[in-house]
């Protein structure tokens, strides 16, 4: 099973980002919960990125907003929120 961790500096922007949508609190949980079950969901979309981010995993939230993550075993780390053309 994996264990998924969030940074503190995640867990700040995720209350950035619900404090201008408030509607992302239940997005946010719900594709979580989903990552959770299973990583591989398709509505997930978990990819490695390329080039100088190949040690980096995103999932995306909702629209072009992804959830970075490295991978270290079976532990998915989050670390950062991000718009598509950020990565």
């Amino acid at each position: 099973m994996i264990k998924v961790v969030y940074t503190e500096s995640f867990k700040r922007k995720v209350v950035k980002f619900k404090n201008k949508n408030p509607l992302l609190d239940k997005i946010f949980r719900k594709q979580f919960k989903k990552f959770k079950e299973n990583p591989y969901h398709m509505g997930l979309r978990l990819h490695r990125l390329k080039g100088e981010r190949s040690s980096q995993y995103a999932i995306r939230i909702k629209g072009d907003l992804r959830a970075l993550a490295i991978k270290e075993d079976d532990v998915y780390i989050f670390f950062d929120l991000v718009n598509h053309d950020q990565y």
